[in-house]
């Protein structure tokens, strides 16, 4: 029988020692992508939420249809409206007009009725604001444009004289008029190589291809441990809100489902000073709250995601629409997981 030598005896040790590491790997591999191809019930829906015109005041509703365009209920539209300077060609929310969050609106029967704290309801007949066929194009993030039907002189006038402004107009993006739209999602590195970084960031860069947002309360109540005064969701106008996971949960979604609607996350929220804005009062945080707490450890990582994000802190997800479907609250929400968070 053959005598093996000393280094024949430790080759043979590396290669088996090297066969069953790798044996190994493959394992955990296969089992790590088993699981993350797998729908896993995570919670369910706490609350659903509509902002008709972006920076209104959010309307809570027990269910909503998931469409490509966002939620939708009856005539309910997420973001149909938006308010537009004329001198400057661009959206006004409530970044820069915060009393625009008490701002209330409802539809019925194809009218829109706004409301505003001290004054007499407005009322716009969309049907008639359609046939007239008054287009404005107006800019948001990135000199993007989108055109809307201008809704009119009196609700103009209304919200003019509330905000204590001039030449403001209401614009209506009605779905199927095949009004004009610069589509985007998150810019790319390309992008970020031919452009200067801007002094701050925009959360709506993700809403035209991804146009829910999705929070947890886990994520909430963990945050508002980490500050001294407790501050509500609602700073942060989620379209969908999950109760029973861990809190950052949200951060290794792939892909959610909730009843027969299917939805993709697409990206992180970078968060900006719309966050700031206290619901109840209509007035930003003097300390810059919660944004100062959430850049303490809510930051992206480093890399090309903290250069697209700069010191934008992260909370809530992104998500797409794969398949449309009415969702409600009470409902179970499954997901799929990606192999690490973001």
């Amino acid at each position: 029988m053959l005598e093996l030598g000393t280094d024949e005896k430790v080759f043979m040790g590396c290669m088996v020692s090297s066969f069953l590491v790798y044996h190994t790997i493959r394992q955990i591999y296969a089992y790590v992508h088993a699981k993350s191809q797998e729908w896993i019930p995570i919670g369910t829906v706490k609350s659903l939420h509509i902002h008709p015109i972006k920076s209104c005041k959010p309307i809570d509703l027990f269910a909503f249809k998931c469409t490509k365009l966002g939620p939708v209920m009856g005539e309910l539209e997420d973001r149909a409206f938006v308010l537009v300077d004329m001198t400057t060609g661009k959206f006004v929310t409530g970044r820069t007009q915060p009393k625009l969050v008490h701002m209330e609106c409802y539809m019925v029967d194809g009218v829109l009725e706004v409301t505003v704290p001290g004054k007499p309801k407005v009322t716009v007949d969309l049907k008639k604001v359609v046939e007239n066929g008054q287009i404005v194009r107006a800019a948001w993030l990135m000199d993007l444009k989108q055109d809307g039907f201008d809704c009119g002189d009196e609700i103009s006038e209304l919200l003019c004289d509330f905000l204590g402004e001039k030449d403001h107009r209401l614009i209506f993006n009605k779905q199927g008029e095949h009004l004009y739209t610069e589509r985007t999602c998150a810019p790319t590195d390309e992008w970020w190589d031919k452009n200067p970084v801007p002094k701050r960031r925009d959360d709506s860069q993700f809403t035209n291809l991804a146009p829910f947002l999705i929070c947890t309360d886990a994520s909430m109540r963990d945050l508002n441990e980490k500050m001294e005064k407790k501050i509500s969701i609602s700073q942060f106008r989620p379209s969908i809100e999950i109760e029973g996971c861990p809190a950052w949960d949200e951060d290794k979604w792939a892909e959610l489902r909730i009843g027969d609607a299917h939805l993709e996350c697409m990206a992180a929220c970078p968060r900006c000073v719309m966050t700031t804005v206290n619901p109840d009062t209509a007035e930003k945080s003097g300390e810059n709250q919660p944004l100062k707490a959430m850049r303490g450890f809510r930051v992206a990582p480093e890399g090309s995601m903290r250069k697209m994000y700069l010191d934008n802190p992260i909370f809530g997800v992104y998500a797409g629409l794969v398949r449309g479907a009415y969702i409600h609250v009470g409902q179970t929400v499954w997901a799929k997981y990606k192999p690490c968070a973001f």
